[in-house]
């Protein structure tokens, strides 16, 4: 069964950069694929992992609002977990 559904144009925006952000061959499958995934989260128990849909989706908020992922630094997480562990052992 197909349906049409009507959005607004900045929701249309959004899910339209989203689509080219996976490359996502169109907007009906970026559509689709995020409604699937929106639903299936929506079923899932996330209690057994202390998280409502609410916390999550602002989880996800603050993550893209924050700008693009950095590329992974080793050195510089280790170094903030050595410094974080030498001020633990001060208190």
């Amino acid at each position: 069964m197909s349906r049409t559904l009507t959005i607004s144009d900045e929701l249309a925006a959004a899910l339209e950069a989203k689509r080219q952000q996976a490359d996502m061959p169109s907007i009906d499958v970026a559509a689709e694929l995020l409604l699937a995934d929106a639903l299936a989260l929506d079923s899932e128990n996330l209690e057994d992992l202390g998280l409502s849909v609410e916390a999550l989706r602002a989880f996800i908020a603050e993550g893209e609002a924050s700008g693009p992922a950095e590329p992974w630094n080793p050195e510089k997480d280790f170094d903030e977990v050595r410094r974080r562990f030498a001020a633990s052992k001060t208190k």
